[in-house]
């Protein structure tokens, strides 16, 4: 991962911790979001057999997703600090 190099011509260190900052907070809201929108066996109970737990593990890819994206904006935070 490439990290930001923080240099006199560049994006000031607080302006720029703040943007990440703000993007780790959008990010642990979206992940709560997620983890309230998970599938509950009701919602597929019509569909063939399986559904719900092809759903499930969809679901647990977006969250690993989401996840490692926070991961990654809290170290670029972690490296400006």
């Amino acid at each position: 991962m490439q990290l930001p190099q923080l240099n006199i011509n560049g994006t000031d260190r607080d302006v720029l911790l703040d943007d990440y900052l703000r993007a780790r907070k959008a990010l642990n809201h979206a992940i709560e979001a997620l983890c309230a929108a998970a599938p509950h066996g009701r919602d597929y109970q019509t569909l063939h057999a399986g559904s719900l737990s092809l759903a499930l593990s969809e679901h647990a890819d977006r969250m690993v997703a989401l996840r490692k994206v926070l991961a990654e904006i809290e170290t670029i935070a972690e490296h400006i600090v």
